[in-house]
Order: structure tokens, then C-alpha cells, then sequence
């Protein structure tokens, strides 16, 4: 099993954005053999929109801000509101209905994570460690995960984070299982790893539902309830809301 793991937002809880309080990892579970075949559906999908010579990558911030100074300005094309929900309605029927996978996700209310304790976890590797249980509950006897390069610092800090767990174990799973059944490794943004993508744009999606945003999402994003029917598991929303 292939498992790619993205994130959405940041994980600061000292600064936090109003508009996006949300901090979320999520992962695509998916088959070799399915893979192969989503990945010629994204490169056709990229020739297609973006006039694609194989340089091309989808980023949910980049497409929302098309004419951005670190935007690739062939996003500009997603400035037209026509060309826009067409690509978005394809890619609902081409990628996110066509394919056999699972997705897996966590997401950190941070104002209430920083209330809630007084030394809180750091939300990146929370949410990392609740996926590295799921990845295992729900994937397949082996899974390779595969996460995007994020800086040397952070690298190091992630890549010591799995082998933090694999000498540990975690919960529901012993460090003998977690290193039998998991491999981890980080590829570069430039590596053009459409796995690593499809992640992207789906968690993006699924965190602006999460936050109330679905109506302005109609014919500017993907659909959210075609992605909640991909769960391979309810997604966690922590901190947890309290029982009145």
C-alpha cells in the first residue's frame, strides 16, 4: 500500500490565523496498481488545464491564488470562474469518484488545544502518531508512507519522530508492528509526486468544510461529501468537544 501525507495550515499555537485555526495531516491510502492508474489521470488532467510539459504541480494555496508572486503563472487560468469549476468538476468525476483509495485525517482546533493544556502537544506530531495508528489499522500488511520535504530542521525533527515511535510502539500498535508494517521516507516538492498532491488539494478541501466554509466552496473547490465518503475511518477532531 502507497501512503502519501500532507498538511494543511501550520502548527503554531502561539500565532494564530482567525481565519484558518485549523491544523490539518492527512494521508491517502492507495494500491500500487490504483496509483498508477490516478496518476495518468492527474498528468492527462494537468496537460489538459495547465498546458503541462511535465513541470507542473497542483498546490491547493496556488490554485486559490492564482496571480500570487509564488504562484506558478500557469494558474492563472483558475482567475476565470468558468475554467474554474470546470477544473474542479473534473477532477471530482476524473480523480476523487474514479479511484479505489482510502483517506485518513486529524485535524487540531489549535485556539482550543492551546487553552485545553497548559503545555500542549506539538499538533504536527500529534496528528502524525494518530495517523501512523490508523495507517496500520486500515492499510494494507505493508505500507509505504511517503511525506513532502518541509525544511533540513523539520526533516530531521519528523524523521526522528518515526523512529521515536518505531522504538516506542504507539497506541493499539507495538513498535514490532509499526516498523514490520510501516517505511517512511521524504521526497522533494520538486519530485512531482501526484500522491503527495491529491493529498493536498483533498485535505485543503476537507479543512474549509471543517471550518464552515462549504457554501463559498460551491464551483471554487472540490466537493467535500464525495471526499467524506473516501473515509476509511471518522476523522479526528481534537481537542474533542465537551459533553454539556
Amino acid at each position: 500500500m502507497l501512503v502519501f501525507i500532507d498538511e494543511t495550515g501550520d502548527h503554531n499555537l502561539e500565532k494564530i490565523d482567525d481565519q484558518y485555526p485549523l491544523f490539518g495531516l492527512g494521508a491517502l491510502l492507495i494500491s500500487e496498481e490504483e496509483y498508477l492508474k490516478m496518476d495518468t489521470a492527474i498528468r492527462l488532467m494537468k496537460e489538459e488545464f495547465f498546458l503541462d510539459d511535465g513541470t507542473f504541480i497542483l498546490h491547493s494555496s496556488e490554485l486559490k491564488r492564482p496571480v500570487h508572486k509564488r504562484s506558478d503563472t500557469r494558474n492563472v487560468i483558475m482567475g476565470n470562474p468558468e475554467t474554474r469549476r470546470a477544473f474542479y468538476e473534473a477532477f471530482d468525476e476524473r480523480i476523487v469518484s474514479a479511484f479505489k483509495y482510502k483517506i485518513i485525517a486529524c485535524f487540531i482546533r489549535k485556539q482550543r488545544m492551546a487553552d485545553s493544556y497548559i503545555t500542549p502537544e506539538n499538533p504536527y506530531y500529534f496528528s502524525f502518531e494518530n495517523l501512523l495508528n490508523r495507517i496500520i489499522t486500515h492499510g494494507g500488511e505493508t505500507n509505504a508512507i511517503l511525506a513532502e520535504k518541509r525544511g533540513p530542521e523539520l526533516n530531521a525533527e519528523l524523521h526522528s519522530e518515526y523512529e521515536r515511535l518505531s522504538k516506542l510502539g504507539i497506541h493499539f500498535h507495538s513498535a514490532d508492528t509499526v516498523v514490520a508494517r510501516t517505511t517512511f521516507k521524504m521526497v522533494d516538492k520538486k519530485e512531482n509526486v501526484n500522491g503527495l498532491q491529491v493529498i493536498d488539494l483533498f485535505l485543503a478541501c476537507l479543512a474549509k468544510h471543517y471550518l464552515g466554509k462549504t457554501q463559498k466552496m460551491i464551483g471554487n473547490d472540490l466537493t467535500p461529501k464525495l471526499l467524506e465518503g473516501k473515509y476509511a475511518c471518522p476523522p479526528t477532531l481534537f481537542p474533542y468537544r465537551r459533553k454539556p
